[in-house]
C-alpha cells in the first residue's frame, strides 16, 4: 500500500493504490506532487480487489470524446460511475460516498486501459469537488507569455493546438503551458487564474504553474482570419460548452455556471475565425494588447 498527496490549481487530494505506486501508472501526475497531509478536499483508494456492486438508480450515459459515463446515484447522493473506453471496454469503477470526500477505484483490462480508467475517474471526481469552489475543468490550449494566460477555446479539430503552436512560433516569449485541460480558479481578490494540470491531451504538457488569464478566444476555422468580442450570453455559451460540466448533477452545474459569471465579470471572450498561420497569431495575440 502507497499513499501519495497531490495539488492541482490549490486542491489537495491524496491517492492510495493498494498495489503498485500511482505514479508508475499515471507519472503525468509527478509534477503536482506535495507533502500537503492536511486540508485534503477528497481522498482516493485505487483496489482491484473490490466487486463492482450496483446499488443506485440509473441517471443515464454521458458520451465525451474518447469515452463515456454510464452514472448511477444511490439514496444518500453518493455517485457510482463506470468509464467506458472509446472501444466500449469498460475499465473502471468508481465508488464516491455521500459526502464527495472519499472515493475507491477498481480498474479492469490491459494497462493503457487502468491509464486511461483512473485518470478519467479523476477528472470526474476533481470536477464534481471542486466545482462549488469556484473551480472549472476546462478544454482549452493555453498559452503564458508575459506572466499571462492566454485561452483558445473550441471542439476538437477546429485548431486550438495549431493556433497555439504559431503563438509559440511567432509570438515571442510565448510558452504552451497546457494543450487540453487547463483549470481556472477564481482568486479571493476575484481575478481569474488559469492553472496547468496533469491532463493535457494527446501531448505531456503537465506544467505545474499558473498565471492570470490575459484573454480567451473561440477557435474556428475560416478561409481569412477575423476577430469578435462575444456579448455576454455568447460568451457564457462557449465557456459552458468548454469545461467539464457534469450535467447530472443540479447543484454542481449551478455552481459551475455560476463560476463562468464571475470569470465573464472580468474577462471578455473573442471568436476568432482563422486559418493555420502566422496572420492570424498576430491578430489574436494584438487583439489581447501584445
Amino acid at each position: 500500500m502507497q499513499k501519495r498527496q497531490f495539488s492541482v490549481a490549490g486542491h489537495n487530494f491524496a491517492i492510495t493504490t493498494i498495489d503498485g505506486d500511482i505514479l508508475s501508472i499515471l507519472p503525468n501526475l509527478e509534477p503536482f506532487e506535495c507533502e500537503c497531509t492536511d486540508n485534503l478536499l477528497f481522498s482516493i483508494t485505487v483496489d482491484n480487489s473490490i466487486q463492482p456492486s450496483w446499488r443506485g438508480n440509473k441517471i443515464g450515459t454521458f458520451p465525451c470524446p474518447s469515452a463515456k459515463f454510464e452514472v448511477y446515484r444511490q439514496d444518500n447522493g453518493a455517485y457510482q460511475i463506470l468509464t467506458i473506453n472509446e472501444y466500449g471496454h469498460p475499465c473502471a469503477f468508481l465508488q464516491g460516498d455521500e459526502k464527495h470526500k472519499n472515493f475507491s477505484i477498481t480498474t479492469r483490462g490491459s494497462e493503457s486501459d487502468v491509464e486511461f480508467g483512473i485518470n478519467n475517474s479523476l477528472m470526474v471526481i476533481f470536477t464534481m469537488c471542486t466545482a462549488k469552489l469556484n473551480t472549472l475543468l476546462m478544454h482549452s490550449a493555453t498559452i503564458e507569455n508575459g506572466g499571462k494566460g492566454y485561452m483558445f477555446l473550441g471542439a476538437s479539430g477546429q485548431g486550438k493546438s495549431t493556433h497555439s503552436n504559431k503563438w509559440v512560433e511567432y509570438i515571442k516569449g510565448s510558452t504552451l503551458i497546457n494543450d487540453d485541460n487547463p483549470v481556472i480558479r477564481i482568486a479571493d481578490d476575484g481575478t481569474p487564474i488559469v492553472y496547468g494540470s496533469p491532463w493535457s491531451g494527446k501531448r505531456p504538457i503537465y506544467m505545474n504553474v499558473h498565471y492570470p488569464i490575459g484573454g480567451m478566444a473561440a477557435i474556428e476555422q475560416d478561409k481569412k482570419n477575423w476577430i469578435r468580442k462575444e456579448n455576454i450570453p455568447t460568451a457564457f455559451g462557449i465557456m459552458l460548452c468548454s469545461c467539464s460540466t457534469l450535467k447530472f448533477d443540479k447543484e454542481i452545474h449551478i455552481s459551475i455556471c455560476s463560476t463562468i459569471t464571475k470569470v465573464l465579470e472580468r474577462i471578455p471572450v473573442h471568436t476568432l475565425f482563422c486559418r493555420p498561420d502566422e496572420e492570424a497569431a498576430l491578430l489574436s495575440s494584438s487583439t489581447f494588447g501584445l
